[in-house]
């Protein structure tokens, strides 16, 4: 099995290579074609986000039900979180994910990753660069490390790590509010009762990463999708939802920023842009604050 990372990459389901498996928004679509063995595990658009599994329970589930991959398979990925790095593992420990430790894992990080309904798995926060940190493909080694000594009952948990940033939080009676401090993302935006929100921290080169999220489909916020087709099409913004405005608001501001790596995502869940270097987007906070009180009310 080959892993191929190249960090906020989409690839069309078309473009996919034969024996290949494109996990959690690498191809922008769950979508599967046993004839040719290429495979998409995602739930951020072309779903019904609400009713649709996590990329790991996608995984799982499918390996329960048969999935066979070999030496050559090619899994493409475009972010490391907890749940690309545990399909991941799942897919190199096939035989495990019956397991009833492995099936509770499973459902933690799923649940928490697509609808970040808690408490989450201990060894959740272990499998995703800090926030903010630059991500690489040898950082997958590290990651697996981890969730080879959960397994086996060695890991060493340290400390609960913070990962401090700014955050604004939309509830139906205030609109979109200035939150302030969050030490732990959306947790704290949602456990404040708003249900949706942006968090958001400083960039390399002046830049600043914001992830945008609301709770559910059924929040009356027009968060996502970003798209009508694919990210790298320059007529599929949507500017009628959150995420295509402020993609469109990019390009106005920075009219070389690639198409293929600015603000995109899905109905629930989205960010800004995931440039080389990880250098994100050119807006100010006070400038995303503003499209967003565009959106409901």
């Amino acid at each position: 099995m080959r892993i191929s990372f190249r960090y906020g990459i989409t690839i069309a389901f078309s473009d996919m290579s034969t024996n290949s498996i494109a996990l959690d928004g690498a191809c922008q679509v769950p979508q599967i074609d046993p004839a040719t063995r290429r495979y998409s595990f995602d739930h951020h658009a072309g779903c019904l986000r609400f009713a649709t599994l996590a990329t790991c329970q996608q995984v799982a589930l499918a390996i329960r039900m048969g999935l066979v991959t070999d030496e050559d398979t090619e899994v493409l990925c475009n972010d490391w979180d907890a749940d690309t790095v545990l399909a991941i593992w799942l897919l190199q420990n096939p035989s495990k994910v019956s397991e009833v430790k492995v099936v509770e894992l499973v459902e933690k990080v799923g649940m928490m990753d697509a609808h970040f309904m808690g408490p989450a798995h201990p060894v959740h926060y272990l499998l995703t660069p800090r926030w903010g940190t630059v991500q690489t493909p040898e950082q997958l080694e590290g990651f697996l490390a981890t969730l080879d000594a959960w397994y086996e009952d060695t890991l060493q948990y340290p400390p609960a790590r913070q990962q401090t940033g700014q955050a604004f939080g939309w509830k139906p009676e205030l609109g979109w509010q200035n939150i302030g401090e969050v030490t732990d993302g959306f947790n704290d935006v949602y456990a404040a009762g708003f249900t949706a929100g942006i968090v958001y921290s400083p960039a390399p080169n002046g830049t600043v990463l914001y992830t945008v999220g609301r709770r559910s489909d059924f929040v009356p916020v027009a968060t996502g999708p970003s798209h009508t087709d694919r990210q790298g099409d320059p007529s599929s913004y949507r500017p009628e939802t959150l995420l295509g405005a402020l993609g469109l608001a990019e390009i106005e501001a920075n009219p070389s920023q690639s198409h293929r790596t600015n603000w995109g995502g899905a109905s629930t869940v989205g960010g800004s842009c995931r440039n080389e270097g990880n250098v994100g987007s050119v807006q100010t906070p006070a400038q995303v604050f503003e499209i967003c009180k565009k959106f409901g009310g």
